[in-house]
């Protein structure tokens, strides 16, 4: 019986040294994780930039006429329309690349889109939709006309981003 006894409590010994490295390993605390919210955006885009690209804007009747320096290309810019009658003409100076792509991207639905565009030789081509991708066969300036699309409903008033490449 006293050998017996002993191997139980040999046993029991080895049992419990076994089961104290468990218990300090389970009751390790994980190291505290700071949840740091870090502006990628910021870091890896360049800001909007709306004043840079524009060389002037003008008012003649119901159209808005922004001129801007496409060899500046990417132009982004932030504009609105205040009137539903209203046109906005971007014009693109100094366009020498072989397309065009453009995209406008509304704050709140809007009756908006690319309707025509105007080459160098004063011809039109058109309509388009809110994006537009077209071959430039010539160097020069060139128009972008903005405006409501008559076979829509909905207001083409309001604030909206533009950006050409």
């Amino acid at each position: 019986m006293k050998r017996l006894t002993s191997k139980t409590l040999k046993l029991n010994s080895i049992i419990y040294l076994a089961l104290v490295p468990l218990f300090f390993v389970g009751c390790k605390k994980d190291p505290v994780v700071k949840d740091e919210k870090i502006d990628t955006v910021t870091s890896i885009e360049k800001p909007i930039d709306t004043l840079s690209a524009i060389l002037r804007t003008e008012k003649e009747s119901n159209q808005n006429i922004v001129t801007v320096d496409a060899s500046k290309m990417p132009i982004r810019l932030n504009l609105e329309i205040k009137n539903p009658d209203d046109q906005l003409i971007l014009k693109l100076e100094n366009l020498d690349q072989p397309e065009i792509k453009g995209y406008i991207n509304t704050q709140k639905p809007m009756n908006l889109r690319f309707n025509q565009i105007r080459m160098p030789d004063n011809t039109f081509d058109g309509p388009f939709s809110q994006t537009i991708e077209y071959n430039t066969k010539q160097k020069g300036e060139y128009w972008l006309i903005l405006a409501k699309s008559n076979m829509a409903d909905g207001t083409p008033v309001g604030k909206f981003f533009v950006k050409i490449e």
